[in-house]
């Protein structure tokens, strides 16, 4: 028996691409998500807008500025907030000796 005659490809039927890798990757061009270190990366409409008005860009960084020190500004003040409160409880344990908050905090009722 002979065999029959190959008439289509996959590519034909499927729309399947068949071939080198190397050379479908360039046909493809650029992923989006690679890093921003790779050559012909394709652009963003809103990178795209930036590149036209300089003045975007610029308020994009001081908006991208403003943001950060007002964080920072909150992480600061609630590193003070902890800190206080344990002062004050430090505070109110010191007075007096530790027989004196035994007595303080000694119930009749827990006594067995």
């Amino acid at each position: 028996m002979t065999r029959k005659k190959k008439t289509r490809s996959l590519s034909r039927i499927h729309n399947v691409k068949t071939g080198n890798i190397k050379k479908l990757k360039r046909e493809a061009g650029a992923d989006r998500q690679t890093g921003k270190r790779v050559k012909n990366k394709v652009k963003s409409a809103y990178e795209k807008f930036l590149e036209a008005n300089p003045e975007a860009k610029e308020q994009l960084r001081k908006d991208q500025a403003k943001a950060e020190a007002s964080a920072r500004k909150k992480e600061a003040d609630k590193a003070e907030a902890k800190v206080k409160p344990e002062k004050r409880e430090r505070e109110r344990d010191d007075s007096g000796d530790l027989f004196d908050q035994f007595e303080r905090n000694n119930k009749q009722d827990d006594m067995y």
